[in-house]
């Protein structure tokens, strides 16, 4: 079987997800190979597999964008015309910043249409998929939930060197934010709650580069941040993340909007409990890991719930190491072979994990 997939390894520095799931696909016989418009062209393949189709197109320029989108239709033609399968694991229904919405979202009903089947991490994600999208009613999809980064990023250490290391007050504990700084991320907000809890014996740690951020949100941070803040807002290489997964006590994500996330699969890789929005995947991951791994607040965070989550993880009672053999990647690529093999299956026929293979 040979894949195009798209990306493959090429964004592992960013997110090795695509890179963890395609080295066991080729270590289960599947010729991998990165995606690009003009090798794709040359060779023919059996499978295109797209992550995110509207990345390409969304360009500062109108006239770039435009010219990629086209290229893109050009292709999807050209697969189509050639049997080539195309599959999409949707990631987000819509992306969360597109310069040009109502053109992205053009584009991505139309890619939707001709999509042999799609690849969905959670039911939640499915279910938003089928209220945004009409897709062709030949697809099928299937279930595959994110896998995990244990093995992936540097291993944690002891947490009172890594608060000295990150000069941190080293007798308070630390709830962390990790990860690129973007609006529906709601930094300001969960700054804003934690500036009125009275959790005296906490400190607050926003960690991640703000270099494509607006930059009234950046001075919002500034603003807010006082002696129980702390901001690092610059990219984190993989080194320092474990410095600061190691340090923290508990990891929250305060997005605004949530439907997958690899950002709680890494907590939870390095044994953190988490406190995010409770829709979405984190809805599905809480009622099979359990409350004391993942905090799900209803509504908006606010001091009240903020306050609630941290003080019921803290009087949880959890073992050593968070239970995640069920999102092991070679199981989910074992998952994932078995739907590229169906791909040509009718329609009412939906490849998901066997009852035995569902994560519980």
């Amino acid at each position: 079987m040979k894949l195009f997939a798209a990306p493959a390894f090429s964004n592992e520095k960013v997110n090795p997800y695509n890179a963890l799931l395609y080295r066991e696909l080729q270590q289960l016989g599947v010729e991998v190979e990165e995606y690009r418009h003009s090798k794709a062209l040359r060779t023919p393949a059996d499978i295109v597999h797209f992550h995110w189709p509207d990345g390409d197109i969304n360009r500062a320029s109108l006239g770039k964008s435009l010219q990629r989108m086209l290229l893109m239709i050009a292709m999807v033609c050209l697969f189509k015309w050639r049997g080539t399968k195309i599959l999409w694991t949707v990631h987000n229904t819509a992306p969360h910043d597109a310069r040009r919405p109502q053109l992205s979202n053009t584009f991505m009903q139309w890619f939707a249409r001709r999509c042999d089947g799609f690849i969905f991490m959670s039911e939640a994600n499915r279910a938003a998929f089928y209220q945004h999208y009409n897709p062709s009613p030949h697809s099928h999809y299937a279930i595959i939930p994110h896998g995990h980064y244990r093995s992936c990023y540097p291993p944690a250490i002891d947490s009172l060197s890594a608060k000295t290391r990150l000069g941190l007050d080293p007798t308070k504990k630390v709830l962390l934010f990790i990860g690129m700084i973007k609006p529906y991320k709601n930094i300001d907000g969960l700054m804003q709650a934690f500036n009125q809890i009275a959790l005296g014996d906490y400190q607050l740690v926003i960690a991640g580069t703000a270099d494509t951020a607006p930059p009234e949100l950046r001075s919002a941070l500034e603003t807010l941040k006082n002696n129980r803040t702390q901001l690092f807002l610059r990219f984190i290489p993989d080194d320092e993340l474990a410095v600061f997964m190691s340090a923290a006590d508990t990891v929250i994500l305060p997005y605004k909007a949530i439907l997958n996330s690899g950002a709680l699969l890494l907590a939870l890789s390095y044994n953190r409990p988490v406190i995010a929005p409770h829709m979405g995947a984190v809805a599905e991951l809480q009622k099979k890991l359990g409350r004391q791994w993942i905090y799900g607040y209803a509504s908006d965070l606010t001091p009240t719930s903020l306050t609630h989550a941290l003080l019921a993880l803290e009087h949880s009672n959890r073992p050593e190491a968070c239970p995640l053999d069920s999102y092991s990647w070679d199981k989910l690529a074992a998952q994932t072979l078995d739907f590229y093999r169906q791909s040509g299956t009718p329609a009412h026929t939906v490849a998901t994990a066997t009852p035995s293979d569902k994560p519980h």
